[in-house]
């Protein structure tokens, strides 16, 4: 039987081609992998409409793989067809909503983006992303396809993300094999909210990153391949 397609979903201000190191990894052992970029042409500011919009892609069970605001969205997606989903990987990621002082925060990141542009919105988003071990080149590399995004889009899904709703008691509810992964220099994300997450899920495992920040499969891309790998490995069998 074959293995249920992995749906990746990336972390803001990204798209989906942070993916490329997981995609190629996943699709050599077997694996069909599907990475939409977020919001889309439609740049709307509501979690629940991309989630909609991303079920439109897959027609029958799929594995949601999401990085901190991919996170946030596999709630949206277990609202809205849980019986479809198997098994999920959280990354960087928590269940919580936005406290009052991250939502100011977005608010200012929205002023900042509209008046002053890419460049100064980088400068404040850069080193909240990042471990201090991050290579130079994984920096670059990130900033190349945040800097790719337009500011509509930016700008919606920051809204998307200050609107969002507690999660936590969705997560409760997951009751599908789960797998959460931090890394241990996460400040935006940090692993007590991976340990928080882990918590809430009825079947969950919590993998810890040394040296790596909020975006883990750019930071180190081979041992979440791994991870993810022998997760599926467990959860969806590949086959032929």
């Amino acid at each position: 039987m074959n293995a249920a397609p992995v749906l990746l979903l990336h972390a803001f201000p990204l798209a989906a081609r942070m993916w490329e190191a997981q995609v190629s990894a996943l699709e050599q052992a077997g694996y069909e992998t599907i990475a939409p970029n977020l919001p889309g042409r439609e740049p709307d500011n509501d979690l629940a409409s991309w989630a909609a919009r991303v079920l439109q892609l897959l027609p029958g069970a799929f594995i949601p793989v999401g990085c901190s605001m991919g996170g946030y969205l596999i709630f949206e997606l277990w609202r809205q067809a849980s019986a479809r989903i198997p098994a999920a990987v959280f990354i960087d990621t928590r269940a919580g909503a936005d406290t009052p002082e991250v939502r100011e925060g977005r608010a200012e990141t929205i002023r900042i983006l509209g008046e002053e542009g890419f460049d100064a919105f980088w400068k404040l988003q850069e080193p909240k992303l990042f471990g201090p071990e991050a290579p130079p080149g994984v920096v670059e590399r990130a900033r190349a396809i945040a800097a790719e995004q337009p500011i509509t889009n930016l700008v919606a899904t920051l809204q998307a993300l200050e609107a969002r709703p507690d999660s936590r008691e969705t997560a409760s509810s997951v009751d599908v094999p789960a797998l959460v992964i931090v890394g241990e220099d996460d400040v935006l994300t940090p692993p007590g909210e991976a340990e928080e997450l882990a918590e809430l899920l009825p079947v969950a495992q919590l993998v810890r990153l040394p040296g790596a920040g909020h975006l883990t499969p750019l930071e180190q891309p081979a041992r979440v391949n791994e991870e993810l790998i022998v997760f599926l490995s467990h959860a969806s069998p590949a086959g032929p």
